[in-house]
């Protein structure tokens, strides 16, 4: 599942605004999913994409109205529900609309729950059901994208979906990777200073961290290096999202031998549970630092750097995302112990609190 609230103005009536609108929210085009677009009053505040059930009825159906259901209890200040289903793409009867039934069902559940369905579409290939219509059984053709006002707005805004989840594939080998790997297999790691000089690429922006680890072998190599490091790779979204003292706190107290209480902050928080909001601002630059150091890491530190790439989107409610991530890195590596923690974390549904609360979520940055 993924949520992703969004500050964007965006008409809720209009198919067409819609359909340009979800790609961009989710960073990718979704298939064979529901997506949910979540209303406080007026305002969109999450997109939830949800994979859809094999069945369009039986008990796999219920199961599936069952889930969605009980996160939107942890969001009681949501009042309604715009719906896109996303079908197979496969042959339907002329007089068949795709999961007609399924959908009236998770509109009876939903109405129970006090959870208005505003409005509701199926997309098949370049056709769309409009569930609402008098005449829902005839399908009208997919309108191009390419002059929507939404879909402009939010391109020349920077964003640029995927056509499916990233994987952490296809980031170029750096021309000088051989000489920085060689520089890590020299390395020993002091633990604080490693998690200061994270700190400190972390509170760059992005075209001087680039610049810096680029320019810097030794510096690159040290980033990589203290990924094998079993501490720091732990530490390192608390240190972006809590920040430096709050991450010695936790380290002291594990060396002092005090490993319950010492570690409870670190684990609630990587668990996305507690009262306050990670600083997203460094969250999104460890991403960025991390996607780019893939061009160089082998072994461990790859298959850290996918864990912490994952977690972050975990982090920001883009579960399918992360899921992609843990699935390249378990493919990768099985027995790299991180990733089949986190992938089993994750399958299962479960999302951090703050990523339903509409004051601590991430938000997508489209402005």
């Amino acid at each position: 599942m993924t949520t992703t609230p969004e500050r964007q103005p965006l008409s809720l009536s209009k198919c067409e605004d819609i359909l340009a609108y979800v790609p961009h929210a989710l960073g990718f085009h979704p298939q064979d999913s529901a997506v949910l677009m979540l209303i406080d009053g007026d305002q969109l505040e999450a997109t939830l994409r949800v994979d859809l059930p094999k069945e369009e009825d039986g008990s796999e159906c219920d199961s599936w109205i069952t889930q969605v259901l009980h996160l939107l209890k942890r969001m009681a200040h949501i009042q309604g529900v715009v719906l896109v289903i996303y079908a197979p793409e496969q042959p339907v009867a002329a007089s068949a609309t795709p999961y007609a039934n399924f959908v009236s069902e998770l509109e009876q559940a939903l109405n129970a729950q006090k959870v208005v369905l505003r409005h509701s579409w199926c997309r098949q290939g370049q056709l769309v059901w409009d569930y609402e219509s008098d005449d829902f059984a005839t399908p009208t053709q997919v309108r191009s994208v390419e002059t929507n006002e939404t879909h402009l707005s939010l391109v020349f805004a920077g964003s640029a979906p995927l056509d499916v989840p990233w994987d952490g594939s296809g980031i170029p080998e750096w021309p000088q990777a051989a000489e920085i790997l060689k520089i890590i297999s020299n390395q020993q790691h002091n633990v604080v200073h490693c998690l200061e000089v994270w700190l400190q690429t972390m509170d760059l922006s992005q075209a001087e961290a680039q610049e810096w680890i680029h320019n810097d072998h030794d510096h690159a190599a040290l980033l990589l290096g203290s990924l094998d490091v079993k501490i720091v790779r732990d530490l390192l979204p608390y240190l972006a999202g809590e920040g430096f003292e709050a991450s010695l706190d936790v380290l002291f107290g594990v060396m002092r031998g005090d490993h319950e209480a010492a570690a409870t902050p670190l684990t609630n928080y990587l668990l996305g549970r507690g009262w306050h909001a990670p600083d997203w601002q460094r969250i999104d630059r460890l991403w960025l630092v991390s996607r780019d150091l893939l061009g160089v890491a082998k072994g461990n530190s790859r298959q850290a750097l996918l864990c912490i790439l994952a977690w972050i989107e975990w982090a920001r409610g883009r579960g399918t995302m992360a899921l992609c991530l843990l699935g390249r890195a378990v493919e990768e590596n099985p027995n790299y112990e991180l990733s089949k923690l986190l992938q089993k974390l994750m399958s299962h549904g479960i999302m951090p609190e703050w990523a339903t609360d509409q004051l601590r979520a991430w938000r997508a940055n489209f402005s």
